[in-house]
């Protein structure tokens, strides 16, 4: 082997691993990424896409905070939680998903050409601190999200006998466009039944809210 090609040996053997590094980086960068679902505040929801059909027609935001009309006449039915053992009553019109293998055991609402990643009815949220009271969590929940602050925030018991807090957030407008409701769960003080008002109408929203049950 003469001279010239063993000094050209090296700077063969560096293009070739730098060929290759950028080869896999191509390929990293080119696998398809998980859905992501945008919580009504505006921050992602890292989590899988909703199980029901999927939509051909451009989806677009509900960015007028629209609701979804429900016949006083309408059926009601049952949604049950797939991971933790909550359930609560819905009318059998609206198009409900769900998230499989969630952690988080969200549920959401598909309507029209909405997105349904921002349609988010209900989902179980981990306190990072379990010992911090509810209220308190529930005082502090907007400084993670969108939100500018707190409006209103006032104690309740639903029908099933589960404690509930409904909270009004301050978003960029100045306005509280839709209420939130926060449960505790019983035997379960690391967790909490978050809930959004965001997609229905209050009369429905809220019997929504007075059915919600956790099985003991």
């Amino acid at each position: 082997m003469n001279d010239d090609i063993k000094k050209a040996l090296p700077a063969v053997g560096t293009a070739f691993f730098v060929l290759l590094g950028i080869v896999i980086l191509a390929y990293l960068y080119s696998r398809p990424r998980g859905g992501s679902i945008v919580l009504p505040g505006g921050i992602t929801y890292l989590g899988p896409s909703p199980t029901v059909v999927s939509r051909q027609s451009s989806v677009v935001s509900n960015t007028k905070n629209e609701k979804i009309p429900v016949s006083a006449d309408a059926t009601w039915t049952t949604q049950t939680g797939k991971k933790y053992p909550y359930s609560f009553l819905y009318p059998s019109s609206l198009s409900l998903g769900v998230f499989p293998d969630d952690p988080f055991d969200a549920v959401t609402i598909f309507w029209g050409d909405t997105n349904p990643q921002e349609n988010l009815l209900l989902r179980i949220e981990t306190l990072k601190d379990p010992k911090k009271s509810k209220k308190e969590y529930v005082f502090d929940w907007w400084k993670e999200y969108n939100w500018k602050g707190v409006s209103d925030i006032s104690e309740f018991t639903n029908s099933k006998g589960l404690k509930g807090y409904r909270a009004k957030y301050i978003d960029a407008s100045g306005t509280s466009p839709f209420d939130h409701v926060f449960f505790e769960v019983p035997n379960r003080p690391e967790l909490v039944i978050w809930m959004s008002g965001k997609m229905l109408e209050a009369g429905v929203f809220d019997r929504v809210v007075d059915s919600v049950t956790w099985e003991k």
